[in-house]
């Protein structure tokens, strides 16, 4: 099973390198072009007015920094119990190369052997940069930084309430055609450990593909993974594949509607998991 984990990290990797090198993409301004007819296209998200742009994929973050409020429900069922877990996010863009992110987690845990409980989990803010040099192949880079605060409890089991996580990660998107591809690379460092706790470093990596079936809907195939760096998950890790869909369910709005099933294809612990997601943009 190790082997196998490793095997499939190191395609992922590859792919998110080929990824970032691609020399061949439609030029947003080709898609300018082609979209002007339809001032309240949802799915042409790559061709807004001010440039190149990404639509968000369900379980990877977006390359393009953004204004938004996205709400998510997820569920997981795993073999020591469930957990469900209500996300609040708020982006805010300052400027087309800048946003900051608020993540607010809200968590439900129904172990098999316990009561349940529930709890806020450790709120994130992310910084997100974007690079607008190669817009015109239709390849948008982007860096960051994640930081984890403790406004868990452990005692719970949801969360930390004392280590602080700063997550640096780099993130690359081309748009070709009708298609979408993301890529992202997050590397997670705990800190404030207490003295009997192992340093645990952990690498994130995830590939989105996203086709613009129409003006209202778009498909989607995710992958997402995490390998293991130092302490005891070194060495170990696990990958999902995640397909799902999202809508406009009103023409005139910038309501969008999203839900993916992610499976995973290494982690025998974990069956599935269930994320519905509610975006609104400004």
């Amino acid at each position: 099973m190790l082997k196998r984990t490793r095997y499939i990290h190191c395609f992922c990797i590859s792919a998110i390198l080929a990824m970032a090198a691609a020399p061949q993409a439609t030029s947003a301004q080709e898609h300018d072009d082609e979209c002007t007819d339809d001032s309240h296209s949802h799915s042409h998200s790559h061709s807004h007015s001010h440039g190149l742009h990404f639509s968000h994929p369900l379980f990877t973050e977006s390359v393009s920094p953004d204004t938004k409020v996205r709400f998510d429900f997820g569920s997981a069922w795993e073999a020591e119990g469930n957990e469900k877990e209500l996300e609040l996010e708020a982006e805010y863009a300052i400027g087309r190369t800048f946003s900051v992110e608020l993540v607010f987690p809200y968590a439900f845990l129904q172990p098999d052997e316990a009561g349940s409980t529930d709890g806020v989990g450790n709120l994130e803010i992310a910084l997100k940069f974007a690079n607008f040099a190669f817009e015109d192949q239709g390849i948008l880079l982007g860096y960051g930084i994640e930081f984890g605060l403790p406004t868990g409890d452990e005692g719970d089991g949801v969360g930390s309430d004392h280590l602080w996580e700063i997550a640096p990660f780099l993130n690359v998107g081309a748009a070709v055609g009708e298609f979408e591809f993301v890529a992202w690379t997050k590397f997670g460092i705990p800190t404030n450990q207490n003295v009997a706790e192992e340093v645990e470093t952990e690498f994130l990596y995830d590939v989105s593909a996203l086709y613009h079936v129409s003006d209202r809907l778009e498909a989607l195939l995710e992958l997402n993974g995490e390998a293991g760096l130092s302490g005891e998950e070194a060495g170990s890790g696990a990958v999902a594949i995640a397909p799902g869909v999202k809508v406009a369910p009103f023409a005139d709005s910038p309501l969008l509607v999203g839900a993916g099933l992610s499976i995973p294809i290494t982690d025998e612990e974990l069956d599935a998991s269930l994320k519905i997601a509610l975006f609104w943009h400004f």
